[in-house]
């Protein structure tokens, strides 16, 4: 398998090095830049659905655990800030 996607890869930059003379303007280089991308994505492993249920999981337990910690510190710190503006308060 390796092997096929190396020589794709080195398919992909002889071609590249023929079509340079062909993509002086703008929209040869676009075309070229097209084709190189439809060309690397055809190389892209898509997730089973397992894979992708495990991903979603790590991602959104993570997500949580960060929303608790900053929940966490932003209620310490306006508890202090709410402490401060009252245990200083010279208006009374």
């Amino acid at each position: 398998m390796s092997d096929e996607l190396e020589q794709a890869s080195e398919d992909l930059v002889e071609k590249s090095n023929v079509n340079k003379a062909a993509a002086r303007g703008p929209i040869g280089r676009i075309i070229l830049f097209i084709q190189q991308v439809i060309a690397e994505l055809r190389k892209v492993n898509k997730p089973t659905f397992n894979e992708l249920r495990n991903y979603t999981g790590v991602v959104l337990g993570f997500v949580t655990v960060v929303m608790v910690i900053i929940f966490g510190f932003d209620f310490i710190f306006g508890q202090g800030v709410i402490w401060l503006y009252t245990a200083f308060d010279t208006t009374n």
